[in-house]
């Protein structure tokens, strides 16, 4: 399920520590990055979308959505005070992603974090490092991928 909310920039700035009251209050933690929005818990997650204007380092506009299998409390609250800020909000009836986007966005992403984890087989042999310890690191490495993976799939099929 899928509710979008969209505010007037000047009304979301002005009420944000509200905003991010409401996220704690509801444990919501930020697992975004830069320039990726997104506050989430075991249950539900809410994506903040901003269009700016940098010259005036103004946020024009605000869309938040919020993604959960059923309403809770949390996403009533949020839409009380989206309302009570003068925005409005809606289902999303957008379909969710295609099985081969999701897959490719997972790839591109590991492939982007295995350039940067993934073990120097070739490098660390050169360097004297034992076969042991190499394989050692490759079975880290293999696991750890498996969980980033894992982490990946529940981010983009939610």
């Amino acid at each position: 399920m899928r509710y979008r909310f969209f505010l007037d920039g000047q009304a979301y700035s002005k009420n944000k520590n509200s905003f991010k009251k409401l996220l704690r209050k509801h444990e919501l933690s930020f697992k975004g990055s830069f320039g990726d929005f997104v506050w989430e818990n075991d249950r539900e997650k809410v994506i903040a979308e901003f269009e700016r204007d940098p010259e005036k380092d103004l946020t024009i506009s605000a869309t938040l959505v919020w993604e959960g299998r059923k309403k809770t409390e949390f996403m009533e609250e949020l839409k009380a005070w989206v309302w009570e800020l003068g925005g409005k909000g809606d289902k999303d009836e957008a379909p969710a992603p295609k099985a081969s986007e999701v897959e490719s966005r997972i790839d591109e992403e590991l492939g982007f974090w295995d350039g940067i984890n993934k073990p120097d087989v070739d490098h660390l042999r050169v360097t004297g490092r034992p076969e042991e310890w190499i394989m050692r690191d490759l079975e880290d490495w293999k696991k750890r991928r498996r969980e980033k993976k894992r982490e990946l799939a529940e981010k983009y099929r939610a």
